[in-house]
């Protein structure tokens, strides 16, 4: 007999408290580092800030709690939990999410690093959106010879520029997104373009 439909809504209740701490943090600290960017002095409201990390992270935590199936929740209810609690690094949270039987190395490295680079990358966004000097972003990759034809300057949205709410179009106009990840394991950032 399959478990009732109120055991898994609460089942997603509690994987998103635990998922949203987590998703919060990265959007909080992108926002920081993606202010320290600038090096410019800037009277910044950190609670508006603050408070726009927290209603992203809210937002997307819940898209992705129900987009995660029922016998997977609780593997990553239980890894993410205990990598919050540990303070280790995202490497940990890697090697428990590859050790829970569910996923091998190469999903449990995609769910990791693609989540966090999306949160880092709105966290940015939300701090660049605060300052009042940013205009713009630009794609940024790691230029070698590991970046995908999506995000590689020459087809994809590499060293492509958008307005800061605005969306990046690849060279070969098959590709959009507003900020990376722009794909399963993305190594791409932003960069703040700055008001003249």
């Amino acid at each position: 007999m399959p478990l009732p439909d109120d055991f898994w809504a609460g089942e997603a209740i509690r994987l998103f408290e635990i998922l949203f701490p987590l998703i919060r943090r990265a959007a909080t600290r992108g926002a920081e580092n993606g202010l320290a960017a600038l090096q410019v002095d800037l009277n910044i409201r950190w609670d508006l800030v603050n408070e726009g990390a927290r209603q992203w992270a809210e937002t997307y935590t819940y898209e992705l709690v129900t987009g995660i199936t029922e016998t997977s929740r609780a593997a990553l209810q239980e890894a993410v939990s205990e990598w919050i609690s540990s303070g280790k690094p995202l490497d940990e949270l890697i090697r428990a999410l590859d050790e829970s039987g569910l996923w091998g190395p190469v999903r449990a490295e995609m769910i990791a690093v693609t989540e966090v680079t999306r949160a880092f990358a709105e966290g940015n966004l939300i701090g660049w959106r605060e300052s009042g000097v940013v205009e713009g972003k630009r794609w940024a990759t790691a230029a070698d010879d590991k970046v995908c034809p999506i995000c590689n300057g020459v087809t994809g949205f590499g060293g492509t520029e958008a307005s800061l709410d605005g969306t990046f179009t690849s060279r070969d106009g098959v590709h959009e997104a507003q900020a990376p990840p722009a794909h399963v394991r993305c190594r791409c950032w932003l960069k703040p373009i700055v008001s003249a």
